[in-house]
Order: C-alpha cells, then structure tokens, then sequence
C-alpha cells in the first residue's frame, strides 16, 4: 500500500522549529513559546547598532556652550558621577544647553545632537557657599528623548549662594 507523504516527511525539521521542538521532546509548552526570529531583535540590533558609551562634562556656570570639558570627579563629591564614569576623557559629544533659571550656575537643560545619541544619565554637584550644613550635595537629572535636565535651584537655594559646579552625563550613541 502506497501512503501520501505528510508534511513531516518533506519538510526538513530545521525549517520548521515546531516541529523540530515536538522531535526533541520539549512538549506544548514549548512548542507554543516559539518565537520568529525576527522578532527577537530590536529596530536598533536590526539596523546594525553598536552602542558605545561617550561621556559629556559640561561646566554649568558656562552654558551655553558648545564643547564638553575634559572629564573630572569633584574632590568634594567624588562619588557624585554616573556609572561608568571615567577622568580625562573628552569624546566630543555635540550638545546645546539652555539656562533653566535664568542664571545658567542655577539649573540647566542639555540637549545631546546628533539623532544616534541620547543622554542615559547624569549627575551634578552642587555647592551653596552659605549653607550652615553641608556645602556639597550631588542632584540627578531628569531624561527626557534626547535632553537631560538638572532642576532649577529654589529661590531660597539662590540666596544662600548654590549654584551648580558640573554636570556629569553618559551619553550613548549608535554607531
């Protein structure tokens, strides 16, 4: 008796990953939890995307500027840098910054240029000359797309002499 080849027989189980799920004994469960290929990459991965970190230091007391400053850690505040954070490094981030408050020592918006850079975190120092208490305290900023922003110091923070020394950002870019 001559029977009709079923799918099984003519299909190589590399092309079908069920199938070759069920041989192997993985089960339903298994089977029902496979997922495209092509699925499993971002738009990112798929687009050839090697990410790199570049680091950003930028003296807030001179925003707006266009050029980062050779990177740094404040002797006051040593631990007040973003992860990975490395000294004398200048990578060259293209960036704009805007005053927030209208002084640019008292908070600042920086935006990364460039559409394959953004902003992944960021830290800054701040010092109030006047403070009874402690002279040195570290403030995260806030990301939005591809800005980072340090808040704008209260009025009280600005008559007692705060202002912000640098802010810190790692920058991630697609290369």
């Amino acid at each position: 008796m001559i029977t009709q080849p079923t799918p099984d027989d003519v299909e190589p189980i590399g092309h079908d990953r069920r199938q070759f799920l069920q041989r192997a004994g993985l089960g339903a469960a298994a089977v029902g939890a496979w997922v495209a290929p092509q699925v499993l990459f971002t738009a990112t991965a798929a687009a050839g995307c090697t990410p790199i970190t570049k680091l950003l230091q930028v003296r807030a007391c001179t925003c707006p500027g266009s050029s980062g400053a050779v990177t740094t850690t404040d002797g006051n505040l040593p631990g007040c840098v973003p992860s990975g954070w490395a000294n004398g490094r200048n990578d060259g981030v293209g960036y704009t910054c805007t005053a927030t408050a209208g002084n640019p020592c008292w908070g600042g918006s920086i935006t990364i240029l460039g559409t394959s850079c953004v902003p992944t975190a960021g830290r800054a120092v701040k010092w109030c000359r006047l403070a009874s208490g402690t002279k040195f305290t570290c403030v995260t900023g806030a990301i939005v797309g591809s800005t980072i922003t340090f808040p704008a110091l209260s009025t009280q923070e600005q008559v007692t002499g705060c202002i912000y020394v640098d802010y810190r950002i790692t920058v991630t870019c697609c290369t």
